[in-house]
């Protein structure tokens, strides 16, 4: 990778934008079919720009809570070029990683995110081993987002991707979505999922 790029998450774009607000500050993500001989690697970059993707069935396998998230995707998608790039506003720092196989791990997590049960029952579920790759982000927002060329290759089921922007690109301004103490007190309100853990900032 070059010094004018950088790695890439993608995720749905409900929950970027629930993270790039600070109402959640975790992921959980077993991977995608084209992840490669290793699997998804939550460690693939300490910090990485968050990608947002368009899920039809969002709504569906988020919860209600989620609704105003999911109003600015409509809102944004309804003013855009949907075959366009998304823009790029988040980036987060990982600050930690733990992989849960105890599905009471993951069950006590549910206030700290947006996803259905049934959704995340389902990625537990799939492949083997049982389990998700819990990972606990810090997220900064861009004062104004960056375009994406056309052309790159953004597709495939995986969860890593390389885009041509440094993170964050030199001179460019942003804003934690929570301030110290808001993020140490969300952290310190985790349960015990966190024990244990890979600690990268």
């Amino acid at each position: 990778m070059n010094a004018h790029a950088a790695h890439a998450f993608k995720e749905w774009s409900a929950i970027v934008n629930a993270l790039g607000s600070g109402a959640q500050t975790i992921i959980l993500r077993k991977g995608g079919i084209s992840e490669g001989r290793g699997g998804f690697d939550p460690t693939r970059a300490g910090r990485f720009w968050l990608f947002p993707t368009l899920f039809h069935a969002q709504r569906e396998k988020l919860k209600a809570a989620a609704a105003p998230c999911l109003d600015l995707d409509e809102r944004h998608s309804a003013a855009v070029d949907p075959s366009a790039p998304p823009s790029l506003r988040f980036y987060a720092d990982l600050v930690a990683h733990r992989f849960l196989s105890d599905w009471t791990d993951v069950a006590a997590l549910d206030t700290f995110h947006l996803w259905t049960e049934a959704t995340i029952r389902e990625r537990f579920d799939w492949a083997k081993p049982a389990g998700l790759h819990l990972l606990l982000v810090r997220v900064y927002r861009l004062d104004s987002s960056l375009a994406l060329p056309a052309g790159l290759d953004l597709g495939g089921c995986k969860s890593w991707i390389e885009v041509p922007l440094p993170c964050p690109p030199t001179g460019s301004t942003s804003t934690p979505a929570l301030n110290d103490s808001a993020f140490a007190a969300a952290r310190a309100a985790l349960p015990l999922a966190l024990q244990g853990d890979t600690t990268t900032r």
